[in-house]
């Protein structure tokens, strides 16, 4: 069987997508896999030709938004992690919140601004529905907290939004909510999937869990298992769980989110194609959990050709 991790691209994340190929790549070769680590270029259709299974470590557009997997799908070609809906729900913020709000799972006040609203009325949305600063401010598709700011002031408001809108057309000012950053995998799909154990993130160089204390080694203090009473524990497991199967997603997932001083918990996001990288919060939860990375690279394989029936 030929596998191709597919990796790189040309988003943002470009560079922390490749670390996670080359991680993954190196755990196929020493599983036995014959394994090939694959750049994307923009006309990659020949370099996803041939192979028996596609490995995506893609991290942003295209290639986690959902359109790579909506084209392996209509070429026949089986792959890794979640398909095209699941994908653009969990690349798409605004969507996403939407979905887990009619869902009743807890999620932070927010709202959407875009080129249409001027910034007076912005402004009047955010203080009446959000209350006093501070605030988070970030894009809507975006990954690894890309142009996502805590928000203190006025003036910075004004900033902030007003590069959004440069950048990306629209952006989400959310209420920020103070207590413990917390992310869960889960592993599987459906019925069968499974919380890994809770990861409290501590940042060391950074005032919340940003694209510098991500990928920085020694950035961010992982303090896993996360100590916590147990039902509240197994209550997050289970609100990871049922993200993870609301929104559809396949094989794995990594989930975002807040429990605040006021005891209740706050979903931030999903991430469809978790990182991989030697930084990463997946692989340190699963090998707490059991798995060393090359089990959970084979674990991701299997659960993959399950799913094609091979």
């Amino acid at each position: 069987m030929k596998i191709c991790v597919l990796c790189g691209g040309w988003s943002r994340e470009r560079e922390v997508s490749l670390r996670s190929g080359k991680n993954v790549h190196n755990a196929l070769l020493k599983l036995g896999y014959d394994a090939t680590c694959v750049d994307m270029q923009k006309d990659f259709e020949d370099q996803v030709r041939g192979y028996d299974l596609i490995f995506i470590m893609l991290h942003g557009n295209p290639g986690e938004d959902g359109r790579l997997q909506g084209y392996l799908d209509l070429k026949g070609i089986p792959y890794v992690g979640s398909g095209p809906t699941a994908s653009a729900i969990g690349l798409d913020k605004l969507l996403f919140k939407r979905i887990m709000g009619s869902e009743g799972i807890n999620i932070a006040p927010y709202i959407y601004f875009d080129a249409n609203e001027n910034l007076d009325s912005i402004f009047s949305r955010t203080r009446k529905k959000l209350g006093d600063f501070p605030y988070i401010i970030k894009p809507v598709r975006e990954g690894s907290s890309i142009d996502t700011y805590i928000i203190r002031n006025e003036d910075e408001l004004k900033t902030r939004i007003q590069q959004l809108l440069e950048i990306y057309g629209d952006g989400l000012i959310e209420k920020f909510i103070k207590g413990r950053e917390l992310t869960i995998g889960v592993l599987g799909t459906g019925a069968r999937s499974f919380a890994l154990p809770i990861l409290e993130l501590q940042p060391v160089i950074s005032e919340f869990y940003d694209y510098e204390a991500k990928y920085t080694k020694g950035g961010t203090r992982f303090i896993l298992p996360a100590p916590m009473p147990e039902e509240t524990y197994r209550k997050l497991q289970d609100v990871a769980v049922k993200v993870h199967r609301t929104v559809g997603a396949r094989d794995f997932s990594r989930v975002d989110m807040i429990l605040g001083e006021d005891g209740n918990y706050y979903v931030l996001e999903i991430n469809t194609i978790p990182g991989m990288t030697d930084t990463s919060d997946l692989p340190a939860q699963a090998k707490v959990y059991g798995m060393e990375f090359e089990e959970l690279v084979d674990f991701l394989v299997k659960s993959a050709l399950e799913r094609y029936g091979n």
